[in-house]
């Protein structure tokens, strides 16, 4: 179970015996911080527009707060030295929520449960390392940049120095972007990629800079070439070659792109993987990606990744609208398709996406249709597909626990329905494990399908 702040839900502990009785024993923080009240005009709105479970708004007062998000202790400067930053220090005045923080977490692992905490560095990097006010016009740096794995370590030895109990680390990408629609939060062409870090990045392992936006270009092209013939042609030809690691490198005018993005998470990941393990070699490293079909545009391998994470969370995200939801995505492709390409329709792009990616698509649930609830069909084919690429790609249930969602940003929500059919084909293909996210929006019919499966 994943839990957003304010945290202050776990300092009661009905929260751990409630979740104990639902069979769950593991949580994941997604930001191990503090709130502090600086005024009706700083910070977020806590607990956030789509939370609403009364443990969050309890802990608040019974209302929604502007608080500042802020470090949850002081940092023990010995592990930043050489960092051009700072990092984030804790307010003096909130040592006294700090030190219930850490009671509470050491409650929960007297009961038994494995907690871990998500990567910090991107949400304080986002709002200026020691304000820890978040600020989406701002970006971190490039993925590529020396200093981010050595900073992932620093924050989780630091971390661990304060709060001992913690069982391991979750590593939320990095990502490079996949959507097509122009606009869009993750149009792959709207991503800074021409950075004096990605470029120094791409000499150092001996690549081609220009050759990897000429890719990206050229992918555009690629996309914007197709009438109904020779759609029809690719997909009796090259069924899956979207998904295929090998169709990107073999093809001269893309491998340079593909390689570069292979090669910058390759390196993220394993870089910070090793150096947590070099200091603190008993806490366990998950990694978290997209839905296998677009493992080769996003820059992930994961097959690769077993050899550099203890186990693998692609995110089984299948909502419509909003963001980073895997329907949405879908119908934001074949919108595009059909705009790019004057020849196509909806129906023969949807044919011609589902041939691309090797994702298979039931009769009776047309992308069109991907805003409403879906058909049981989808789950025994779309989903089945997609569940059990994750689950071999990882290297086994035993190191498959994949993040599963409802909603981000604006989204259309699954359904209970749709949660337990997603469940329900995880849990017939072997999978043991799974990270909900998250908490603080669950609703009763939620919980009640989240427990008709733990307590199994």
């Amino acid at each position: 179970m994943c839990l957003r702040p304010p945290n202050e839900i776990m300092f009661d502990e009905s929260f751990w015996d409630e979740l104990t009785d639902a069979g769950i024993t593991e949580i994941a923080l997604q930001w191990l911080c503090l709130l502090d009240d600086q005024g009706p005009d700083r910070g977020n709105i806590y607990p956030q527009p789509e939370d609403s479970h009364p443990r969050g708004l309890a802990v608040m007062g019974g209302e929604r707060k502007m608080r500042v998000p802020t470090a949850a202790f002081i940092p023990t400067q010995e592990f930043y030295e050489g960092f051009s930053w700072q990092p984030p220090t804790m307010p003096e005045h909130l040592s006294d929520q700090a030190e219930k923080l850490s009671a509470a977490i050491d409650m929960g692992h007297s009961k038994g449960f494995s907690i871990y905490v998500v990567d910090d560095k991107s949400y304080f990097l986002i709002g200026g390392f020691g304000s820890g006010t978040l600020d989406a016009r701002h970006s971190s740096p490039s993925f590529t940049n020396p200093d981010m794995p050595a900073m992932t370590v620093a924050r989780a030895r630091d971390t661990a120095k304060h709060f001992p109990k913690l069982a391991g680390l979750l590593l939320d990408g990095p990502d490079f972007k996949w959507e097509i629609k122009p606009g869009h939060r993750d149009d792959l062409w709207s991503e800074l990629i021409d950075t004096p870090d990605n470029r120094a990045f791409t000499e150092s392992v001996g690549m081609d800079f220009q050759a990897v936006l000429d890719g990206r270009e050229y992918f555009k092209d690629f996309l914007q070439s197709f009438d109904s013939d020779q759609a029809r042609t690719f997909i009796s030809d090259a069924p899956g070659a979207l998904a295929n690691h090998d169709w990107w490198r073999e093809n001269p005018n893309l491998s340079t792109w593909y390689s570069f993005k292979q090669s910058s998470v390759e390196w993220n990941i394993s870089s910070s993987y090793n150096g947590v393990k070099q200091h603190l070699p008993k806490m366990q490293v998950g990694n978290s990606s997209r839905l296998p079909f677009v493992e080769p545009i996003t820059g992930h391998n994961t097959l690769r990744k077993q050899l550099y994470i203890d186990f693998q969370q692609p995110k089984q995200y299948w909502w419509s609208g909003g963001v980073a939801g895997f329907r949405g995505t879908i119908v934001n492709w074949v919108d595009t398709l059909v705009e790019w390409n004057q020849d196509l329709d909806p129906e023969l792009a949807s044919e011609l996406f589902g041939a691309m990616f090797d994702y298979p698509m039931p009769i009776d649930y047309p992308v069109s249709d991907y805003n409403n609830e879906a058909t049981n069909d989808w789950f025994t084919t779309s989903v089945r597909d997609q569940t059990s690429k994750m689950i071999e790609r990882s290297g086994g249930v035993d190191r498959y626990m994949p993040w599963v969602g409802l909603e981000h940003f604006g989204s259309n929500w699954l359904t209970a329905y749709e949660l337990d059919r997603l469940l329900a084909e995880m849990q017939a293909q072997g999978a043991t494990r799974y990270c909900y996210f998250i908490y603080n929006s669950m609703k009763p019919d939620i919980w009640a399908v989240i427990k008709r499966y733990s307590q199994g």
